[in-house]
């Protein structure tokens, strides 16, 4: 018998499963796709197949990552940024080395792990902000104040806009002009880097966070596969950097929580949206 068999993640969510159990208190959610609204499980919606199923990239894919997600960094960031590629690229060093000796259970082994690497890390600092979600729904003022957690709290902040299929289809538009480059392979190393970059960079500016706590009592605030928006990046055309950072993330439908990192100090309000403000921000996520 073959013991501690890695199981291969086939059914993978790019939405929080946790999190989505806020618009499904008994158990469904009300989904819309096009005209038509239907019941689903949290179970049944916003995952892939192997969506995060590692791709083996080329050199080239590895220079060109280089060039446009480590080498603009800052030393530090930078040393950070190409300890990820050994994650990304160490299993296909091993199945081209053993793909004509290893066994059947190696090989099926090797395989789980490249299909559930991206995965289990995302599942581990989902685990990491089980806190900061709670907290947020009980609008406690004081998030953020952690100094060994809050790292892995403002990264998994980042890392709910990095992992959807919108950013992908977003960014890959752009790299995939790049004539030999595999935008597609080469993703998930760079989303990995840009949403370290990006927690990294608001949890020094967590000093300067203004967190407003919208409250909608009309009509329910609704999420989506895109669950944070940069407010300050509606509009702007792909590949254009936004000039604002200010994160909207409704966390049940009767609150959403707007992100500011640039306030002048930390702060925090309260505020009662209108029926056309709730839409408005309905609009953002839809």
């Amino acid at each position: 018998m073959t013991k501690n068999r890695i199981i291969k993640k086939r059914r993978q969510h790019y939405v929080w499963r946790h999190y989505l159990e806020a618009w499904a208190p008994d158990g469904k959610l009300r989904c819309r796709f096009g005209e038509n609204v239907f019941p689903a499980s949290t179970q049944n919606v916003a995952h892939e197949r192997d969506f995060y199923c590692l791709r083996e990239m080329s050199e080239f894919d590895l220079f060109v990552v280089r060039k446009l997600a480590i080498e603009p960094l800052e030393p530090d960031l930078r040393k950070i940024a190409e300890g990820w590629i050994p994650h990304f690229t160490h299993f296909f060093k091993l199945k081209q080395q053993y793909q004509d000796t290893g066994s059947p259970e190696f090989n099926a082994a090797l395989d789980a792990s490249i299909n559930n690497l991206e995965e289990d890390m995302l599942a581990d600092l989902e685990q990491r902000a089980l806190p900061f979600l709670e907290s947020i729904r009980n609008e406690d003022p004081t998030l953020l104040t952690d100094l060994k957690e809050s790292i892995f709290h403002t990264w998994f902040l980042a890392a709910q806009s990095f992992r959807t299929p919108t950013m992908l289809a977003s960014m890959t538009s752009v790299l995939s002009k790049m004539p030999g480059f595999n935008a597609e392979a080469s993703f998930g190393l760079m989303r990995t880097i840009y949403s370290c970059n990006v927690g990294r960079a608001l949890w020094f500016r967590r000093n300067n966070l203004h967190v407003t706590f919208l409250r909608a009592n009309s009509i329910p605030l609704i999420t989506g596969d895109q669950p944070v928006v940069n407010m300050g990046a509606i509009d702007l055309e792909p590949g254009v950097p936004p000039q604002k950072l200010a994160l909207y993330y409704p966390v049940s439908p009767s609150l959403g929580v707007l992100f500011d990192f640039d306030a002048s100090s930390r702060s925090s309000a309260v505020k009662l949206l209108t029926t056309d403000e709730v839409r408005a921000y309905n609009r953002v996520i839809a």
